[in-house]
């Protein structure tokens, strides 16, 4: 189990924070995995398919502004990782991309493309080295990829964040400066309700479990990858973007202006449509 004080986990709950519930979601399913289940949905009935993966403090609920746009052109999948949203908490340490595989399988869903925020990219690239044969393309949006280490600057301002809402100080912490602009206030508003429904989510993280490394094999990935930013995202998001953009064959990049690290709730039509734009490039 990843202790709070390593680099890893300093990633983990810093390329962070957090998401909101923004609309009332229907009841979920739920995927067996190995000691415990999993809450997910589907929607839409496109030949494509989609799974959104979460960061290391929203849950599902992250993705609802999207959610309908990519619905109506795509097969679309999202769940909540254990001990976040619906999904029960992990009563041992647990293989996140383990139990992607499980959530794909109880939705029918063969292969996909997977559009990963923050930790939720790190667990789409686990996932594509294991299982190429399912991925179609990667979506990696201020991925914290296992293997890079941040900066003392990054982990200082993790450990701040973490103490204001360890505290219950979530709007003070919903104010840190990389996550959303400043005059993002409706989407801040979410994030506050978000971590308010779901405490829990903010230790959720500590229950996945150390795997290797994944940098020293991101050439192995041969699916087309698309690597997003917003402009107001901390600087070791951006170091850690252009390291993908040159190790992964064929990788490109876009800095998405208008949002931080949760850009897709700040622009969610222009983040729905580059990724549909990017799913349905020949």
């Amino acid at each position: 189990m990843k202790p709070l004080s390593t680099p890893a986990a300093a990633i983990t709950f810093g390329c962070l924070l957090l998401g909101a519930p923004l609309s009332a979601q229907a009841a979920p399913s739920f995927a067996a995995v190995e000691g415990g289940k999993i809450a997910y949905e589907t929607c839409g009935a496109g030949p494509k398919a989609i799974v959104l993966l979460h960061d290391g403090i929203l849950d599902d609920s992250a993705f609802d502004d999207i959610w309908p746009l990519l619905c109506a052109r795509f097969h679309v999948v999202r769940y909540d990782r254990r001990g976040y949203g619906n999904s029960p908490a992990a009563t041992a340490p647990y293989d996140a991309a383990t139990d992607l595989g499980a959530v794909m399988k109880a939705a029918g869903v063969a292969h996909a493309t997977l559009v990963g925020s923050s930790s939720g990219g790190g667990i789409a690239v686990d996932f594509a080295l294991a299982h190429p044969e399912a991925i179609d393309r990667l979506v990696l949006v201020g991925a914290a990829v296992n293997g890079f280490r941040p900066t003392q600057h990054f982990i200082n301002r993790t450990i701040g964040i973490m103490t204001l809402a360890a505290q219950g100080k979530i709007a003070e912490a919903a104010k840190d400066p990389y996550i959303l602009t400043p005059g993002a206030d409706a989407a801040r508003a979410k994030v506050v309700a978000d971590l308010t429904a779901h405490p829990g989510n903010l230790s959720a993280a500590r229950m996945i479990a150390d795997g290797p490394p994944a940098t020293p094999r991101l050439g192995e990935l041969k699916a087309p990858t698309l690597i997003v930013t917003g402009e107001v995202d901390i600087a070791d998001v951006h170091a850690h973007a252009g390291a993908l953009e040159a190790l992964i064959p064929g990788a490109t990049r876009t800095v998405m202006t208008g949002g931080g690290h949760f850009i897709y709730l700040e622009q969610p039509k222009a983040f729905a449509d580059l990724v549909a734009g990017f799913v349905d490039k020949e």
